[in-house]
């Protein structure tokens, strides 16, 4: 049987040695480690491991909660939350992700394999689960918007990724490419800004349309 593939996610070189020991201890293979969320997602696009190990705090940038939900809807990877101490408003961030289970610093050797043990067998059950197919977005924004196949695929990920940057590299698209739909798209739908164009997709028509398909 092949080690299980986790990426380290801790923007502190100590903690992050730490789990990479307690790891190898459990025959578990460290994928890599990050120390910010832009360099978890793309770690976790490459490396495609098993299991995310995500510190919530990580400093400047995205926040561990909002690099986990990238990885988690896009890549299908499963989560688990390391963290020293969270407000409530934080925990019910990390909650809307789904986690596998939340790890409390300082890191116990147990506690890891306890977490890693009980939850990689419901990750392989969620990861099958995510690559189900499923309707297209992008049909259903170019028919009600009359967008083009490109503005509905940056408006479809823009549902999926936080920032424009993220939205241009996965279309293989300058920023100032994407940032030129995107004034077409706000036209088209009636919107003037990216909170409000994202909100009007899921709880609107596009939406509601994508829930019935997938029911």
């Amino acid at each position: 049987m092949s080690k299980r593939k986790i990426l380290i996610v801790d923007d502190d070189k100590t903690t992050a040695s730490v789990i990479q020991l307690y790891l190898s201890n459990m025959g578990s293979e460290t994928a890599g480690i990050a120390t910010d969320g832009r360099e978890a997602i793309n770690m976790a696009k490459e490396l495609k491991p098993d299991l995310v190990l995500m510190d919530i705090y990580l400093g400047k940038g995205l926040d561990g909660i909002d690099a986990a939900e990238i990885i988690y809807r896009h890549f299908g990877i499963p989560i688990a939350f390391v963290t020293s101490h969270a407000d409530e408003a934080t925990l019910e961030r990390a909650k809307a992700i789904d986690p596998i289970g939340y790890i409390n610093k300082p890191i116990r050797e147990t506690d890891l394999k306890t977490t890693i043990e009980l939850s990689l067998p419901q990750a392989t059950s969620s990861i099958s689960r995510q690559k189900q197919p499923k309707s297209s977005l992008e049909d259903i924004l170019m028919s009600l918007y009359s967008l083009t196949q490109t503005e509905a695929k940056v408006a479809a990920k823009l549902v999926e990724y936080p920032e424009l940057g993220f939205v241009a590299d996965a279309l293989n698209i300058s920023v100032s490419t994407a940032r030129s739909h995107l004034k077409r798209i706000f036209r088209k739908t009636d919107t003037n800004r990216q909170s409000v164009l994202v909100h009007k997709i899921v709880t609107g028509p596009a939406g509601l349309m994508i829930n019935k398909t997938e029911e």
